[in-house]
């Protein structure tokens, strides 16, 4: 007879397997262990009892069991966090610049790590569970990741809505450690300082996906006229002074990030000045007045917020992008560029190239494209796991 506490495979959860996917949700299981504790590790099996791995459990949840082992033999799990903290450690070291302190160090599913975001900022480590089988590991994780040289202190922060779905606490604390003296506290961000207070802002403090997509705009930045939009607390705006902008406008809704900027702004050797706005606006109402008012600017950014965080939102989503695409093009002086961006995973590549094409119909503008972005290393891609690549973005030159 079958033991009881085993999440056993029906046919639509056995087709996954040949593909190692981590995720599985209710309807891909004939039975699930439904008196296991929320966050248990259990057994995945085939109808015969046979174990094909071992996976976090949710019971409350529709995305129930998140693969942590394809091996039959359970896996001790401060070994495994160990060794697989260890993985992406190294992983990351070749691409790591010099003096580089901010960086992803766990990306989930992509490091093995199902449910779990680390970014590292200096002597700060920041923590994200995203399932309760994380969260309930937060002990042991807490002390592989406190034992690195250099962390001084461990900051969980789990703030997003879906995590009352697995039974997490909405919260942000120090879990381990001391903190340092002055908060926020300066890193490294490309070829910047930035600002980073782990218990605000956006994420874990920083959008550390895009810090070094600035690089793309370096060459041309001498003399530009610049339209950051979308600006958060200066990444793109900063670069482009530092790299010789004329001028800056840099638009963001939130007056609390655009206070980090100025304060960017300052750590870098630079201020608010006549040529040099920051300003807190509904984003898309004061481009709509730019372009009425035929501004011209020779660099466009636009880096806005994910608008499709799943299928459903596509068409509402391809809307959005396609107002902005326009908007930007429309801005753009001939001969300028536009460095256009989406995070949104279900937002694919070949979508984003297609709203941009029809944008440069529809304002008659000849575009190319000259560079393509996509998340740094530090956000590795598992092809195994699909979702795990979510960020993409175009430099395109503009014509007449």
């Amino acid at each position: 007879m079958m033991p009881l506490k085993q999440a056993v495979l029906g046919r639509k959860g056995l087709e996954k397997i040949p593909g190692r996917h981590p995720w599985f949700f209710r309807g891909d299981f004939d039975r699930l262990p439904m008196e296991e504790q929320n966050g248990a590790l259990i057994p995945v099996t085939t109808p015969k009892g046979s174990v094909l791995g071992w996976g976090l459990f949710s019971p409350g949840a529709s995305l129930c069991v998140r693969i942590l082992s394809w091996k039959a033999e359970r896996p001790d799990l401060e070994r495994l966090f160990e060794k697989r903290v260890q993985e992406a450690e190294k992983r990351r070291r070749p691409f790591l610049g010099k003096g580089e302190d901010a960086y992803r160090w766990v990306h989930g599913e992509a490091d093995g790590l199902p449910g779990l975001v680390v970014d590292r900022y200096g002597p700060v480590v920041v923590v994200q569970t995203l399932c309760a089988g994380m969260y309930r590991s937060l002990d042991i994780l807490a002390k592989v990741l406190a034992g690195y040289p250099g962390v001084d202190a461990l900051v969980l922060r789990n703030e997003a809505k879906y995590l009352e779905n697995e039974g997490i606490p909405r919260e942000k604390k120090l879990l381990y450690g001391k903190l340092p003296a002055n908060i926020p506290f300066p890193v490294r961000a490309g070829e910047i300082k930035s600002l980073v207070d782990p218990f605000k802002g956006q994420k874990t403090g920083l959008y550390l996906d895009v810090r070094k997509a600035p690089n793309l705009i370096q060459p041309l930045c001498p003399g530009a006229r610049v339209l950051d939009a979308f600006s958060y607390t200066g990444n793109f705006s900063i670069h482009a002074l530092h790299w010789g902008a004329s001028e800056i406008l840099a638009l963001d809704q939130s007056a609390e990030a655009l206070g980090v900027a100025k304060d960017n702004l300052e750590l870098n050797g630079f201020r608010e000045s006549g040529n040099v706005v920051l300003e807190e606006c509904n984003v898309f109402d004061r481009l709509k007045e730019l372009d009425e008012r035929k501004r011209s600017f020779d660099l466009v950014i636009m880096d806005p917020p994910p608008f499709a965080p799943s299928r459903k939102q596509l068409e509402g989503a391809r809307r959005g992008y396609k107002e902005l695409a326009v908007r930007s093009l429309k801005m753009t002086a001939e001969g300028g560029s536009v460095l256009f961006f989406s995070c949104s995973q279900a937002f694919g590549r070949e979508v984003l190239l297609d709203v941009l094409s029809e944008a440069a119909r529809d304002v008659k503008r000849e575009c190319r494209v000259m560079a393509e972005f996509h998340q740094p290393q530090d956000h590795p891609v598992s092809l195994n796991f699909p979702e795990s690549d979510y960020l993409k973005g175009f430099l395109l030159e503009v014509q007449a």
